[in-house]
């Protein structure tokens, strides 16, 4: 499957008061833009990511998205939102089966909302985001008001996915008719058909106000675990099966660096830790592979807004000796957790002796988790 992805970055964004484009905006040290579209760009079945910029913008656009030049085009933006997306649509692969048109000032894009829309689209030809209007509403005519039934609203978000051959077809009608549309959905509902909808993403606001631009909360939570060592058991640390003449004793693989990664990750958004949420007393989690673990745990993190900044970990092992086969760990987890690797750090150290760890008794790990919170 092949999805191409059209970034709308050529609004004025004049209600953020930053006095030039918000999507070129540093969101800690990266520009918004790249921020937004470097989700995307970690899924493999994204084959182009096409920018949508103003006239003028094009050399700014291309220093902020150059980490991503292997993937990223650039179209230039119209009039109106609706010839904007039309040029970016024009710019996609002629092969593609996906269009997926997200706004470039939306950075808070979960990969699992993400995921939720290419599938909904795969079963239905379309898929849109919404959320509950959850504020009461009512509707104003001067000086008359009336309330509103709020559990008939929705707020629409994106990414809005489509399949690519309709998507098109029904923006060269909308542009042929002349007509202008606030979003996606509307041309497709009014030239292709019906639009799926899905479930939203509280966490995945767009950057409109000067309020918007704020840094949002930095967590950091820790976790540690311990493991005993014993004969009979294979050794799996991050996801990693280690020659060894032990292994460690658990209810799961006891996995004990993903163990405490979890906890670190867990106690970062406040919830309960690893004994709460997979008891060794279920028999469902009796040797299970601790990685798919770590995928609840994303899931959760996913679901409270949280996006995972950074893991670091040092596991506590006599033996054996481990600097080996660390990169593979790193990989394992950040590739769970949709971070980059280089956001994921290991390391190993002995006791020199000391203790049940010295003694080659059991293994333990510290591990600290940086988070993002939709707070």
């Amino acid at each position: 499957m092949k999805i191409n992805v059209v970034l709308p970055c050529a609004g004025k964004g004049e209600r953020a008061g930053l006095g030039y484009n918000k999507t070129l905006a540093l969101l800690g040290e990266k520009p918004v833009a790249l921020v937004t579209a470097s989700v995307f760009a970690a899924l493999p079945e994204v084959t182009r990511i096409v920018a949508v910029v103003g006239k003028g913008e094009e050399e700014a656009f291309a220093k902020a998205l150059s980490p991503l030049s292997d993937k990223v085009q650039f179209a230039a933006g119209g009039d109106t939102r609706t010839l904007s997306a039309y040029s970016g649509i024009l710019a996609c692969e002629s092969d593609c089966d996906m269009i997926a048109v997200h706004d470039g000032a939306r950075p808070y894009l979960s990969e699992a909302l993400l995921r939720r829309t290419i599938d909904t689209c795969a079963n239905s030809g379309s898929a849109v985001p919404v959320l509950p209007v959850t504020d009461s509403l009512r509707e104003v005519h001067g000086e008359f008001s009336r309330a509103v039934d709020r559990s008939c609203y929705y707020a629409v978000q994106t990414p809005q996915v489509f399949d690519a051959v309709r998507l098109r077809a029904a923006y060269e009608s909308a542009v042929k008719d002349g007509f202008t549309f606030s979003d996606d959905a509307q041309v497709y509902e009014r030239y292709a058909g019906k639009v799926a909808l899905c479930a939203g993403d509280p966490a995945n606001i767009k950057l409109t106000t000067p309020a918007d631009f704020s840094p949002r909360g930095i967590a950091v939570g820790c976790g540690f675990d311990t493991h005993r060592l014993v004969q009979g058991r294979n050794l799996i640390l991050g996801g990693v099966e280690i020659p060894h003449d032990k292994g460690l004793l658990g209810h799961s693989d006891a996995d004990v660096l993903v163990h405490a990664v979890m906890d670190a990750l867990l106690s970062s958004v406040h919830a309960r830790d690893i004994g709460v949420l997979f008891p060794d007393t279920d028999e469902k989690y009796a040797g299970i592979s601790s990685m798919k673990l770590l995928a609840e745990v994303k899931k959760l993190l996913d679901e409270k807004g949280a996006r995972v900044l950074n893991v670091a970990a040092v596991i506590l092992a006599q033996k054996p000796r481990l600097k080996d086969y660390i990169p593979q760990m790193c990989a394992n987890i950040a590739a769970v957790l949709g971070i980059d690797g280089d956001k994921v750090s290991v390391s190993a150290t002995t006791t020199e002796g000391i203790g049940l760890v010295g003694r080659e008794e059991g293994i333990s790990c510290r591990a600290y988790a940086c988070v993002l919170s939709a707070q």
